[in-house]
C-alpha cells in the first residue's frame, strides 16, 4: 500500500472517530447536570454576598508598560446558567454553561500620554487582558498623529465559565483575570467539585490565602 493509501486510511479511522457520538448514561447525565447547578446556586450566593460586603482585593495587578493598581475590592458580580438550545425556540433540561463575572475595581485611574511605538505596546496589554480604556490620538500641527492620550480606569473584568464537555464527565473551567492577570483553561472531572473546590476557587478570586492550585495539581 502506498504512502498515500495509507494516510487515506488514517484519516478515515480519524473521521469515524471523531464522528461517534458519545452518550452518558441517564444517572450520570443526571448527576453532571446537577453538579452544574450546585455550581450555579453556590455563585448565586457568593455573588449576592459579595455585593454587600464589597471585599477588598488585597494584592496588586501590575499592568505592564502601563502601571501598577492597589486598593482594589471586588464588585460588580452576577452569576448566570445557560441550557443548551434546542431549536430557535426551545432549550433542552441540560445545562451548556454556568458563569461568574466580577470586577476588580477601584475609583482612580491611569491617565498619561505615549509616543506611537510605546502607545502600540500599551494597547497590547489592554486588548490581551479586556481592560476597558480610551485612547484618544495626539496630533501635531500637520495634522499628524505622533501620540495617544490614554485614560484606563482601574477596573479589571473576570470571569470563570464552567462548560460541560459533549458527552464527557468532564467539566471545563475557563478562568479569566482571576487573582491575577491572564486566562487558564482547567478541565476537572464533575465529580471532584466539591464545596471545598469551590472554596478555594472563591478565596483565589478574593485574594485569599487558597490551596486551589494545590487542588488541581495544576
Amino acid at each position: 500500500m502506498s504512502l498515500l493509501d495509507q494516510m487515506k486510511v488514517q484519516a478515515q479511522q480519524a473521521l469515524e472517530l471523531n464522528n461517534k457520538t458519545v452518550t452518558l448514561s441517564a444517572d450520570v447525565f443526571a448527576q453532571r447536570n446537577a453538579k452544574l447547578k450546585e455550581i450555579f446556586d453556590y455563585w448565586h450566593e457568593l455573588s449576592e454576598l459579595i455585593k454587600v460586603i464589597q471585599p477588598d482585593f488585597p494584592h496588586t495587578i501590575s499592568l505592564p508598560n502601563i502601571g501598577e493598581m492597589t486598593g482594589l475590592k471586588v464588585l460588580d458580580t452576577f452569576s448566570d446558567s445557560r441550557h443548551t438550545l434546542l431549536n430557535n425556540q426551545n432549550f433542552s433540561d441540560e445545562i451548556d454553561h454556568v458563569s461568574l463575572h466580577f470586577t476588580y475595581k477601584s475609583p482612580k485611574c491611569h491617565a498619561f500620554t505615549r509616543e506611537l511605538g510605546y502607545a502600540a505596546l500599551v494597547k497590547d496589554v489592554l486588548w490581551r487582558y479586556g481592560i476597558s480604556h480610551t485612547a484618544d490620538d495626539i496630533k501635531n500641527d500637520q495634522a499628524r498623529i505622533v501620540g495617544v492620550a490614554f485614560n484606563i480606569p482601574w477596573q479589571i473584568r473576570g470571569s470563570i465559565i464552567v462548560t460541560a464537555l459533549p458527552g464527557s464527565k468532564i467539566l471545563n473551567f475557563a478562568l479569566r483575570n482571576v487573582g491575577k492577570l491572564g486566562e487558564i483553561d482547567l478541565d476537572v472531572p464533575f465529580d471532584q467539585v466539591d464545596r471545598t473546590f469551590l472554596d478555594q476557587l472563591s478565596q483565589l478570586l478574593l485574594g485569599q490565602e487558597n490551596r486551589f492550585w494545590k487542588l488541581v495539581k495544576f
